[in-house]
């Protein structure tokens, strides 16, 4: 008897352990060392803050370029409808966010603009131990750029 108790013990723990979902929230700061990142400048963001919830996704990101820090707020919903948020120099990004149950990613695809030129921007959230890790894919008509950033918990 007491071992079928630790049977039936044993297989519900592993059902709920198995059915988890991934939740990025928190407050994340870029290990460089543990990063790929680009070879002459980075898309990187120093940290974020990120709420994850069943249906949205909001991220703060604070970046810094050519010795000046910014911070960006992103607001998705997980549905793989189109989200609309603030770009660089007054336009207007398009993303979509989709969260993948069964690889526990979430990946957000973004579409926008600089100075006339279109780009694309292509990121999978993704946990390994206790880091955040984000593969991060930009492509426009000067090329592409592929890194993987990874983030330590504050």
């Amino acid at each position: 008897m007491k071992n079928f108790v630790f049977i039936i013990a044993l297989a519900f723990l592993s059902a709920t352990a198995f059915g988890q979902k991934v939740n990025f929230s928190g407050d994340w700061t870029l290990n460089e060392d543990e990063s790929e990142l680009g070879y002459e400048f980075s898309l990187a963001p120093k940290s974020m803050t990120l709420e994850h919830t069943k249906k949205t996704f909001d991220q703060t990101t604070v970046s810094d370029w050519d010795g000046q820090e910014y911070e960006t707020k992103n607001h998705y919903t997980l549905d793989g409808e189109v989200c609309e948020n603030p770009g660089l120099e007054g336009t207007v990004t398009k993303s979509t966010a989709v969260y993948d149950k069964k690889a526990k990613t979430l990946k957000i695809v973004t579409d926008g603009e600089v100075q006339g030129m279109g780009y694309t921007l292509t990121q999978v959230f993704s946990m390994k131990d206790d880091a955040l890790i984000v593969e991060s894919e930009a492509a426009s008509d000067m090329g592409e750029m592929v890194e993987t950033f990874v983030y330590d918990k504050k």
